[in-house]
């Protein structure tokens, strides 16, 4: 019980500064210059095969359909 008591402080104090050992991250910013990874474009996927105006095409039928007024059966 004596081995319990004197364990409870310290697991408490662990728990404690446990949270105190990270390092800040900081950014080494470089003027003009971009630091992060290169995006894809949407047409350069492996569907597509860098063909934008199939691209574009596509993504103008995808819009259309997401209407719900030409969803409607005609009356």
């Amino acid at each position: 019980m004596k081995t319990l008591l004197r364990m409870v402080p310290l697991l408490a104090a662990a728990a404690l500064f446990a949270g105190c050992g990270e390092e800040p991250q900081v950014i080494k910013y470089e003027a003009g210059k971009y630091q992060g990874k290169r995006d894809t474009l949407p047409w350069d996927s492996a569907a597509y095969g860098g063909d934008k105006a199939r691209w574009e095409s596509d993504m103008r039928a995808r819009i259309g359909n997401q209407n719900e007024l030409r969803r409607m059966p005609a009356d």
